[in-house]
């Protein structure tokens, strides 16, 4: 583990001073859940009604996991090796979790790191962005952070910890938090901090926007209006680019209002089903955003359903929302913004979207 520690050490930050302009590339995954296909090599700590009430999430890893999800970090991995690349970044729930004994939670992550890694050039910095599945189970939460903070320091060059903490390349922020717990005042803090930053980008597995789902609250600062308030004028004044992933979907979400505006990409890799290979849309226009799930939100929550909704609603220009699964690639200079979508382990891009703001 030593040597993976060291592997990114300097080589993403370097050249990466508050000059320069050099156009980069990111190779980019959503949520991964790595698992292995008997249960009992993860999950034998499990008792009986757990590994039933976790049965059906097991099942569909281990399924994807035999070929799908090789093949998917494959292209990915092909295609960092053919482009210039600056980085990967896979954005949370990059294991599945449910170990329920710390030693064996940090040998999942340990392996998932390894398993990630290996598609991409050696000397490639690898990150990722802590999800819920990563810090779920007895002890999971500590043993995490004690596995990740090293690693990711490593893989930076300088020392970074948890709930928020935010680097440079070239001129531009990335800003990395943990969604259920960070101060969301840190993070829009965190942003001020750096006026003259190129381009903000707020990495995070939980998503800003009101998803179009049943758990429509379970995003960054879901339940604190307060600091989501400021958030959301801070990204506007920033013309920030979110990217997020947690809800298997892979959505684009294009934002003005009175502060400037923000864009949001949401994207999956959980290929859990072979037709989820597609770039084909459910919705993409912004009059159906919220639509999808609504029925399906229990009566008595309703009405929050839809309040949650109208504060994006009418700043929301631009609105792409599918199931698809795949793997990305996200593409920065002076002129644009881009995010590529290729659907399952396709090695063409079967939709790109452009995240520029300004």
């Amino acid at each position: 583990m030593k040597k993976i520690l060291l592997l990114g050490l300097a080589l993403l930050l370097s050249g990466c001073a508050t000059v320069g302009t050099a156009p980069y590339s990111v190779a980019v995954l959503g949520d991964t859940h790595f698992d292995a296909e008997s249960p009992d090599v993860y999950h034998s700590r499990c008792n009986e009604d757990m590994k039933k009430k976790r049965f059906s999430e097991f099942q569909r890893n281990g399924e994807m996991w035999r070929e799908r999800m090789p093949s998917l970090l494959a292209a990915s991995g092909a295609i960092a090796r053919e482009r210039p690349t600056r980085f990967a970044l896979q954005l949370g729930d990059i294991v599945q979790g449910d170990c329920e004994d710390p030693a064996t939670h940090v040998k999942m992550l340990e392996d998932a790191i390894r398993v990630h890694r290996a598609a991409y050039p050696e000397n490639l910095p690898f990150l990722t962005v802590m999800g819920n599945h990563d810090k779920r189970g007895k002890g999971a939460e500590k043993a995490y952070l004690r596995f990740i903070e090293p690693y990711l320091s490593g893989q930076l060059g300088r020392d970074v910890s948890y709930p928020v903490f935010s680097f440079p390349v070239e001129r531009d922020l990335w800003v990395f938090c943990d969604f259920e717990t960070a101060d969301v005042d840190r993070v829009s803090d965190e942003i001020d901090a750096h006026p003259d930053a190129r381009y903000v980008f707020l990495v995070t597995h939980g998503p800003v926007t009101a998803q179009d789902a049943v758990r429509w609250y379970w995003r960054l600062a879901g339940r604190r209006p307060d600091g989501r308030r400021r958030l959301i004028e801070t990204l506007s004044r920033r013309h920030a680019i979110v990217l997020s992933g947690h809800t298997h979907t892979t959505a684009f979400y294009r934002h003005e209002n009175e502060f400037g505006g923000f864009c949001e990409m949401t994207v999956c890799s959980v290929w859990s089903d072979p037709s989820r290979a597609t770039a084909e849309p459910l919705h993409d226009r912004p009059e159906q955003y919220g639509s999808r799930a609504r029925g399906k939100v229990d009566a008595s929550r309703r009405a929050d359903y839809d309040r949650g909704h109208e504060e994006f609603r009418s700043s929301l220009k631009e609105y792409f929302f599918s199931t698809a699964a795949g793997h990305y690639r996200l593409d920065v200079s002076d002129v644009a913004v881009t995010m590529s979508f290729y659907p399952g382990d396709a090695r063409e891009a079967g939709r790109t979207f452009n995240l520029s703001v300004k």
